[in-house]
């Protein structure tokens, strides 16, 4: 069976979503053939799908639903799944009859017409009245978490040493720099601060060349993220998909939110206790601030969910799709 990913994959836009897919593409591509579908390709794409994907690139195409169709076609109809905020209801309404079916993933809280609906977040799930689709796969049970289960010995920590900082692909705030400045105007000789670089965000470089501080490094994102993340005390994010992987190996969290999109879902894991959301104006001092409250804070609410989250989500949608 064929099985077409589609998603607006571009120089400033879509990492998130394609590394999303990629997750899924790689429980699917066991026994069907996969394919994705993007508006361009880059030397990035190697850092976030599985090797010898096959790949077809056509732009805007969330524009021109008649050539989707026509590449729907001439893969024999296949499962379609669809993962973009530039998808809508009219769009997916000329293209589903063309499909096997057609598989809807997105964040936000909008209309939809499809076979199978999946929103991962932690939202008020009320708007899905006016979703049409045989099934819909909300709230957390449906995580993409991929991340390998590596047994260690439960190690309890009483100081906060080692700080994980990600602020998405793009960075488009350029939280990133805006910590680091806070970050670098006290010594903070006992933490240890490892900045990941997204793939599209060119502004850290120069802070990269710069640094002077023994403290801080830099690191170049990459497929050992997991690693980092596991192996870190602290981590400091910007919202995105990379907090239920924090949230998953219960680190304490931080969470700087980029996007309007972000404030719901990060809001209701605040009120839960599974991070810490900065709620302040992006000052040096209201960021070093709170940053070292934190480190100090032995407050962490996620023991207390043990069921919150676990690693078959994707397991459970892949039941769902084939």
């Amino acid at each position: 069976m064929n099985i077409l990913f589609v998603t607006h994959y571009s120089k400033k836009y879509g990492v998130g979503h394609l590394s999303r897919c990629n997750k899924l593409s790689k429980k699917l591509k066991k026994k069907n053939k996969v394919y994705f579908l993007l508006d361009e390709k880059d030397k990035n794409l190697s850092k976030i799908i599985s090797k010898n994907s096959n790949i077809i690139i056509k732009k805007n195409i969330f524009n021109k639903s008649n050539e989707l169709i026509k590449i729907i076609k001439e893969l024999k109809n296949p499962i379609v799944i669809l993962d973009s905020y530039l998808s809508n209801f009219k769009f997916e309404k000329k293209i589903i009859s063309h499909c096997k079916k057609l598989v809807i993933i997105d964040d936000l809280k909008k209309k939809h017409c499809c076979d199978i609906y999946i929103n991962p977040n932690l939202l008020s799930f009320k708007f899905t009245k006016k979703i049409t689709a045989k099934y819909k796969l909300l709230g957390t049970k449906f995580s993409f978490i991929d991340l390998p289960i590596v047994k260690n010995k439960k190690k309890k920590i009483t100081k906060f040493k080692n700080i994980l900082v990600f602020m998405g692909a793009t960075d488009s705030k350029n939280l990133s720099n805006k910590i680091y400045n806070a970050v670098s105007m006290k010594k903070l000789n006992y933490l240890k601060f490892n900045f990941i670089r997204g793939l599209k965000n060119k502004k850290l470089k120069n802070t990269k060349k710069n640094n002077k501080f023994k403290n801080i490094r830099f690191i170049d994102f990459s497929k050992n993220f997991s690693n980092y993340l596991r192996k870190t005390d602290f981590f400091i994010s910007s919202g995105g998909s990379s907090v239920w992987d924090s949230i998953f190996l219960k680190k304490k969290t931080l969470i700087f939110n980029h996007s309007w999109r972000q404030f719901e879902n990060s809001n209701n894991l605040n009120k839960k206790g599974l991070i810490k959301e900065f709620n302040n104006k992006l000052t040096k001092n209201n960021i070093l601030d709170f940053i070292i409250s934190e480190t100090k804070s032995k407050k962490n609410n996620i023991h207390r969910y043990k069921d919150f989250l676990d690693s078959k989500g994707i397991d459970r949608i892949v039941k769902k799709i084939i």
